[in-house]
């Protein structure tokens, strides 16, 4: 007798994963996520073995970064265009042989700083093709109203890996070398590839008409988040949250060692009560897994997280510190997780490729060009006072969208 799958007993997660096609997703994304951190601590530490370069470890991230921004809208046309499912595969197993190139080179000693900035840039543009289009497979894969309850498990997975990824990468790197900890990520990219080739639906038809050119349809995903008004909000949210209050995230050292006199025990110490909080929020909407509502989650989160962040930035005394910053991260993790949720409900099947690609565009730069703008802040008026800043100028921003967001907020939760 088959084991019968019983949703009832996991609230909304348990909806979502009461699809057979969700849960092959899910078994790729968690082993992925274990990969990321073993490639992300893995360069790290190549990085510094090669360079002892604090300065060439900012290059390298950087150029693993940026690729992402710039591809994402691009390859956001090609899995609209070519199907979400199709591009995610060739782009993982794309993405797991650059990674593999990097992991052997490694562990041959054969890598120099010049190859690693080559791949590293490769790995990002991979990355940039490949995100977009599995994650515009998630509302394909379960019922409308259980997407919500799909994206909170997927980021609740990924805070789960942010604290046993580092230990499981520390291990790797510590018996076997950089190149394990990097070969684990090639390893995971091809068992993504796997299962989402292993995920036998049919999609939607598409409408019978003809194809603009490749720049036109680049063009048109814009045009749709222009021309709707409650994706236009949500974007505006989105940029708002990682531009000025997400950043906090690369600023931890220096609040450890200049505002609160440590070093890394406290850095440990604030990165794990921002992963605990976020942790916390993850968990709570994923079990919640209801699109109605979440307006008001989201505007709470943003409003509630501006304020917290301002709170955090005025301590002195590291105990507070922590738990306002746990706080924070929970109340920050709600309104990203709860805006890229009804960004996603709000889209039209046929453009979604686009504007998620778009969505992780600003997701992942965002973050870093306001670490870089509030870090410049910072070398002018002192760290304290530079993300306190950051953070009231998103609460007013927040406020001053916060009445046509609400008005629009049935539209924006319709399944």
């Amino acid at each position: 007798m088959g084991v019968r799958f019983n949703a009832s007993l996991f609230g909304g997660v348990g909806r979502a994963l009461s699809s057979p096609h969700y849960r092959l997703y899910v078994s790729g994304h968690i082993a992925n996520v274990f990969g990321w951190w073993g490639n992300r601590l893995g360069v790290g530490w190549l990085t510094w073995d090669l360079t002892g370069s604090a300065g060439l470890l900012g290059v390298v991230a950087f150029s693993g970064m940026i690729p992402v921004t710039l591809v994402a809208p691009v390859a956001g046309v090609l899995a609209d265009r070519y199907g979400h499912r199709q591009i995610a595969i060739l782009a993982g197993i794309t993405g797991g042989t650059v990674t593999l190139a990097l992991a052997l080179l490694t562990l041959a000693g054969q890598m120099t700083v010049p190859i690693l900035l080559v791949l590293s840039v490769l790995q990002g543009i991979g990355f940039g093709v490949e995100f977009p289009a599995r994650q515009a497979l998630i509302p394909q894969l379960c019922k409308p109203e259980n997407v919500p309850a799909a994206l909170a498990f997927n980021s609740t997975s990924f805070q789960v890996g942010t604290f046993l990824g580092p230990v499981l990468a520390g291990f790797l790197i510590t018996h076997y070398g950089t190149g394990a900890s990097i070969l684990l990520f090639a390893l995971t990219n091809y068992w993504m590839a796997f299962m989402v080739f292993m995920i036998r639906f049919r999609p939607a038809p598409k409408e019978q008409k003809e194809q603009p050119g490749f720049y036109r349809e680049l063009q048109a995903g814009f045009q749709y988040i222009r021309d709707t008004p409650s994706l236009r909000l949500l974007f505006a949210v989105s940029f708002t949250t990682g531009l000025l209050l997400r950043p906090y995230t690369e600023l931890l050292a220096g609040f450890a060692d200049v505002v609160f006199g440590g070093g890394p025990a406290e850095l440990a110490a604030l990165t794990a009560a921002a992963g605990l909080g976020a942790l916390t929020s993850g968990v709570f909407l994923a079990f919640r897994g209801r699109m109605d509502g979440l307006v008001a989650i989201m505007l709470a989160g943003a409003i509630s997280g501006s304020i917290g962040l301002a709170l955090f930035a005025a301590q002195t005394w590291l105990p507070l510190g922590i738990a306002i910053l746990g706080f924070a991260s929970l109340l920050l993790l709600t309104c990203h997780v709860g805006s890229y949720s009804l960004i996603q409900n709000a889209t039209d099947g046929q453009m979604r490729g686009r504007v998620i690609s778009i969505s992780v565009s600003i997701t992942i730069g965002g973050p870093a060009l306001g670490a870089l703008l509030i870090g410049w802040l910072a070398e002018l008026v002192g760290l304290q006072w530079a993300v306190a800043a950051s953070a009231l100028t998103a609460l007013a921003a927040i406020l001053c969208l916060l009445p046509a967001i609400y008005r629009r907020r049935f539209e924006m939760e319709a399944v």
